[in-house]
């Protein structure tokens, strides 16, 4: 699959998209600044991928972007959590910015999860690791 850009409405990316043939998921790679109704329109436009790839996999990385997402657990949990599990979302691994604002963000939204897995990790290695192993017991 091509790598998608998501864009801001300034033009701005802040996120790229991508399903690699050799890796089971899809990953997000969030980049600088990511604003709330950015976030909300990307997770919208990667949901429709994910129906797309029949992928129930993601690796969320936000190691390199900044922004308080706090606010959006809410909506995340109500608006775009359902559309997720509709389009076949069971598990996502998600690594955190350095900042304390972003793990405390991802250790809340984990406590909202009901009908996929949602497990933060600070290091995109153990991430990757945690999802294989999902993969791995979904096989058998």
């Amino acid at each position: 699959m091509k790598r998608l850009e998501i864009r801001s409405s300034s033009g701005e990316i802040f996120a790229y998209v991508s399903k690699e043939h050799d890796v089971p998921w899809i990953y997000v790679q969030w980049v600088g600044k990511v604003t709330l109704d950015d976030l909300k329109t990307s997770l919208v436009q990667y949901t429709n991928l994910l129906t797309k790839q029949a992928c129930p996999y993601v690796l969320s990385d936000r190691r390199i972007s900044e922004g308080n997402l706090f606010e959006i657990n809410h909506w995340i949990e109500h608006k775009w959590a359902p559309m997720a599990i509709k389009a076949g979302l069971q598990y996502v691994a998600h690594v955190t910015a350095p900042m304390i604002t972003s793990q405390l963000t991802s250790q809340d939204l984990a406590s909202r999860m009901i009908g996929f897995e949602f497990k933060s990790f600070e290091s995109i290695e153990n991430a990757e690791h945690w999802l294989s192993e999902q993969i791995a017991q979904c096989k058998y």
